[in-house]
């Protein structure tokens, strides 16, 4: 009897990752949203009337500079179907890449749209879109940064999916000797661990690259690896690490390490 039951949950566990994958609600350790704690988005909206608030924490180390520290507030609201909004503010102390500046950084405001177009079925990816504007608000920012993110995400064999996300960063009153449109990609991966014994946590990774912000200065690649543990109903802690490890002098980061908290009402 034992392991006819055995036997039974492996046959419906499949159908359980999949079920989850698509009913999950606005904090769930296996829907994955950037910056929690890794740089990519998955295809999925938060739900219809849901609402979630997310921080995170980053130690940075710049290439070539002392540690800094960035910080992230973002709420999110699903206010139409598979559609959310998304209000965020960024923070930042210390030495960071971009700037010498060391004070206290308030950071930019953005607010930006994310749409899901379809679920995953038989051979078709999930498809969503992002579109985001961060104003100037903090310290030396110049003009509008739009942002605009395809995104489309796949299971591959049971438990694992992946993430492609493509990115079109568009600086209105780029300075000279900048790039006023930079493009990039993520390959993101994800895969809950431990099942079908348990479901609460998944493990993360990812690689990408990226234009550098300077005319003449060669793509930024990146890596990163992290961890997404389920601590409530609807409460997800969240812990990374990355790094850019090649390209992009002066505007590469040496190590990030994130730690972040996210719940939903």
């Amino acid at each position: 009897m034992k392991q006819l039951t055995k036997n039974v949950m492996a046959m419906l566990a499949p159908v359980f990752v999949v079920f989850a994958a698509g009913s999950v609600r606005a904090v769930d350790h296996n829907n994955i949203d950037a910056n929690r704690p890794l740089s990519f988005d998955d295809a999925e909206a938060i739900g219809w009337g849901e609402q979630s608030l997310e921080v995170g924490a980053a130690f940075v180390k710049p290439s070539g500079k002392t540690a800094g520290g960035e910080f992230e507030v973002e709420y999110l609201y699903g206010f139409a179907p598979n559609t959310h909004l998304n209000v965020g503010i960024d923070p930042s102390v210390g030495d960071r890449a971009e700037t010498d500046d060391r004070n206290f950084d308030p950071g930019n405001v953005s607010v930006g749209v994310f749409h899901n177009f379809n679920r995953e079925y038989n051979n078709t990816p999930a498809f969503a879109v992002r579109a985001d504007a961060a104003f100037p608000t903090g310290r030396e920012s110049r003009g509008v940064d739009f942002r605009l993110r395809g995104i489309a995400s796949k299971t591959v064999g049971e438990y694992d999916r992946l993430h492609v996300n493509l990115n079109l960063n568009v600086n209105s009153k780029a300075e000279e000797g900048d790039r006023a449109v930079v493009p990039g990609l993520i390959l993101g991966y994800s895969r809950p661990l431990g099942y079908p014994t348990r479901f609460d946590h998944t493990i993360l990774a990812e690689l990408g690259v990226r234009g550098g912000e300077e005319k003449g200065m060669s793509p930024i690649v990146s890596a990163g690896i992290g961890l997404r543990q389920q601590v409530g109903y609807q409460d997800v802690l969240d812990i990374g690490l990355q790094s850019d490890f090649t390209g992009g002098t002066g505007e590469r980061d040496d190590v990030r390490f994130i730690i972040g908290y996210s719940t939903a009402f």
